[in-house]
């Protein structure tokens, strides 16, 4: 590499794989929830095709639904797995665990304050979306200035690579909420040693299950 070129780093952010059906329709959030059959069966596939490019180093959220797919592929990799809680996903606070309509019987419009502004509708002893932020961009950071030139897996979350991509694409906390990215979706960005960064093409996303009909899973 040019001398008079920087280093860049290669990190691949990868939400965890599909939860069981008893958490779906809920704000599960920063809680445990368990994978389902098929998210757990899918979650090794893809930590041993992940493996065919193997990472320098896995990073991963406490989570076990985050943990399960960092660890197979920290194993077959044969690199290192650091647990780093400012992974993790957002705090949901009152609302963890609940569904949207029993948020709404205690607080008719709650789910639509929060659509309408992340910040100030966050749930009750919940994070607020610069908090989420906060947490997650120093993060990133940090595992960057860490690892300069080298090739990063971040197995995480919903919320979490939905603030990445504000970061990255300038979208503003209302308009992210309506671009999640689905089950074991791979955001592959690069970062330069001065924070910024880029994504090298954009996965498919939708709004967020929050705003769905049906019962599917919100976090």
């Amino acid at each position: 590499m040019s001398p008079d070129r920087p280093v860049t780093t290669h990190v691949r952010f990868v939400r965890h794989g599909e939860v069981a059906d008893k958490h779906k329709g809920t704000f599960y959030g920063g809680a445990e929830a368990d994978l389902s059959e098929h998210g757990l069966a899918a979650s090794l596939v893809l930590a041993a095709e992940l493996a065919l490019d193997p990472p320098d180093h896995v990073h991963t959220s406490p989570l076990s639904r985050a943990r399960i797919l960092a660890e197979e592929l920290a194993r077959r990799a044969g690199c290192e797995l650091t647990v780093l809680e400012a992974f993790r996903e957002l705090d949901r606070g009152d609302w963890t665990h609940r569904t949207r309509d029993a948020v709404e019987t205690d607080s008719p419009g709650a789910v639509a304050r929060y659509l309408g502004d992340p910040e100030a509708g966050n749930a009750p002893g919940g994070e607020r979306e610069s908090e989420l932020a906060a947490r997650v961009w120093g993060a990133v950071d940090q595992i960057v200035s860490a690892s300069p030139g080298e090739r990063l897996v971040v197995v995480t979350h919903g919320h979490v690579i939905r603030v990445i991509m504000r970061r990255l694409l300038g979208w503003s906390a209302v308009d992210s909420l309506q671009r999640f990215v689905s089950y074991h979706t791979v955001l592959e960005t690069v970062w330069l040693p001065d924070g910024s960064g880029r994504l090298l093409s954009l996965p498919p996303t939708d709004m967020p299950e929050a705003l769905r009909d049906t019962p599917r899973a919100r976090d």
